[in-house]
């Protein structure tokens, strides 16, 4: 059955990301059997389109209402689903290998990355970054709540090349402090991350992937990883892109500094008597793989460039968005509830 029987191509105004097919209205009620079928037989070519653009949004189509269905598509479209152990997004369950989007709180705005790309390969993981990061809109938000994505390939290609040297040539590293338990409602913990809250099977988890960690007396622990990519080539279309979060995991980007418990009189008070404990127990810091500091300046070039390239549209229920997460970025704006995204992580088939 080919694409065009069930749906047609259409970009949003003005932009190529993402590239939204959306079914035909006498094609809405298909039922769910038949859309799995539809884009299994139209994999390759929906896999191509991906490559291009970056980002596929599939709109229109109402079998697809749940946790359930989004599973089922995105088994269809990638097989492997990943779990999120070592991510640094506060995430819960919620069917299977589906987890929320993120469990921040709605004021909070989120900065545009690549899922994982600070994760550094090994013998091990030698690409260690999910290839798909996909949502779904169970229930649009009351009011924002987009999810801004950008193509890192033209992030790349407006960066300036002085920077880009100094990146390549001086690497990156992450360093985190994670708590054992939630204080301020949002941290990621070390049981999340490491999927344990065993010390002897974190501890495992950790030499596996070659980080060194240490105890602290609050019942935390800091996690010193080992160098990671800051461009990479794509596995299968050899473009270079900007792949890293040095910009949003530094000190300089902390939660703590924005209004992470509320933007009310009262929130902010409560917020700025308790940032000085909270930013000691909960940071992410990258610096170069020497150790040495990351310019500012550096941050917030690559910042400004990133928020001049990301375009934004906005959820519909049943809406389910693919993206490639080596080639673009995603992010979280601000919203007024309700609102309930869905997320999944997924592997390609290497063949």
């Amino acid at each position: 059955m080919p694409v065009s029987e069930l749906a047609t191509f259409k970009t949003f105004s003005g932009t190529p990301l993402p590239l939204v097919i959306e079914a035909k209205p006498e094609k809405a009620n298909v039922s769910r059997e038949e859309l799995l079928h539809w884009i299994a037989a139209n994999r390759q070519e929906f896999e191509t389109k991906l490559q291009k653009h970056g980002a596929i949004l599939f709109r229109g189509f109402k079998s697809l209402t749940g946790a359930e269905d989004f599973e089922a598509v995105m088994k269809v479209v990638s097989h492997t689903l990943l779990d999120y152990a070592g991510g640094t997004t506060p995430r819960s369950a919620v069917s299977g290998k589906i987890v929320s989007s993120t469990d921040a709180p709605a004021q909070m705005t989120i900065g545009l990355h690549q899922e994982m790309s600070y994760l550094e390969p090994s013998a091990s993981f030698p690409d260690p970054t999910p290839d798909k990061v996909a949502f779904f809109c169970e229930i649009e938000p009351g009011g924002a709540g987009q999810t801004p994505i950008c193509d890192m390939r033209v992030v790349l290609e407006r960066l300036p090349k002085d920077l880009i040297e100094r990146f390549e040539s001086k690497g990156l590293i992450l360093t985190r402090q994670l708590p054992f338990t939630k204080e301020a409602g949002h941290e990621v913990t070390w049981p999340t991350m490491f999927g344990t809250s065993d010390k002897k099977e974190a501890e495992a988890f950790a030499e596996k992937r070659g980080w060194r960690i240490e105890w602290t007396d609050d019942g935390g622990v800091r996690v010193y990883q080992k160098p990671s990519p800051t461009t990479k080539s794509h596995r299968v279309t050899g473009e270079k892109i900007w792949f890293n979060q040095a910009h949003l995991l530094h000190k300089e980007y902390a939660p703590w500094k924005g209004d992470f418990l509320g933007t009310t009189p009262e929130q902010i008070d409560e917020a700025n008597r308790r940032r000085p404990e909270l930013s000691k127990r909960f940071f992410y810091h990258s610096t170069h793989a020497d150790g040495s500091e990351i310019m500012v300046s550096d941050l917030e070039t690559i910042r400004q460039t990133i928020d001049k390239t990301m375009t934004m549209f906005d959820w519909k229920a049943g809406d389910l968005l693919i993206c490639d997460n080596k080639l673009v970025s995603h992010g979280r704006q601000p919203y007024s509830p309700p609102r309930k995204i869905l997320a999944a992580l997924a592997a390609d088939d290497r063949g």
